[in-house]
């Protein structure tokens, strides 16, 4: 697990990774007070998702640095398989980002008094969707040639997700053409689960069809960026 153990070394070394995936949501979780689930908590809990969205694109970043860099080639050239690359850099991606869901959900169950449930419905959601998030970014870097480029394309790209998908305005407030379009986007997904989950503390129906989608959408990125050629 050498190319694993080199995904997460490379992915904390990563300052703006570091920054979105361990200052802010931290930050975020501390300071969103739970008071009876009001509009200043749920606007807390979403720009945790949105950090970790972000984040999630950055601890990925690395499998199109080594293509670009030519890093790639050199390590094919090994007793490296491509399928070996690509499980072991998105394990890399994944593990940390799994681990830091878990941290926020622990931290608001400690700190913030959340149910069990609760607690466990949020470590959860935040962490399928970074999942799906990796796969996105495992998909967008098989398609971009040029770093500078992609990152400032996936930024803009995923601040509008977020709108439409209703992580920057609660999905209530988006007009019934956004509300359907973010249903094509990961993010929106993540928002509904999160609702259920404030609005009935508990783990729903929609809550797991939620979660089922991005799971989906996860498989769905990662597959579709393995069909097109990195070298």
């Amino acid at each position: 697990m050498i190319m694993f153990r080199y995904a997460l070394k490379r992915g904390f070394f990563n300052p703006v990774a570091l920054v979105l995936n361990c200052a802010v949501p931290i930050f975020l979780i501390i300071a969103t007070r739970n008071q009876d689930m009001d509009v200043q908590f749920m606007r807390g809990i979403f720009l945790i998702a949105v950090s970790v969205m972000f984040g999630a694109f950055f601890m990925a970043k690395g499998i199109q640095d080594d293509r670009m860099e030519g890093v790639l080639l050199r390590i094919l050239c090994g007793p490296v398989t491509m399928w070996d690359y690509l499980f072991q850099n998105l394990l890399g991606a994944a593990v940390p980002m799994v681990g830091l869901s878990v941290v926020i959900g622990g931290l608001g169950f400690v700190l913030h008094g959340w149910s069990l449930t609760f607690a466990i419905g949020i470590m959860v959601c935040y962490a399928f969707l970074a999942i799906t998030s990796i796969g996105l970014s495992f998909l967008w870097s098989s398609i971009f040639k040029h770093k500078e480029s992609s990152s400032a394309a996936f930024s803009a790209v995923a601040t509008l997700i977020s709108f439409v998908g209703g992580l920057l305005i609660p999905l209530g407030m988006l007009p019934d053409l956004l509300f359907y379009l973010g249903a094509l986007f990961p993010a929106h997904w993540a928002a509904r689960a999160l609702e259920e989950l404030v609005e009935y503390g508990r783990l729903t129906q929609m809550y797991g069809l939620s979660i089922l989608v991005m799971m989906l959408f996860a498989v769905l990125f990662i597959l579709l960026g393995a069909k097109r050629r990195l070298i």
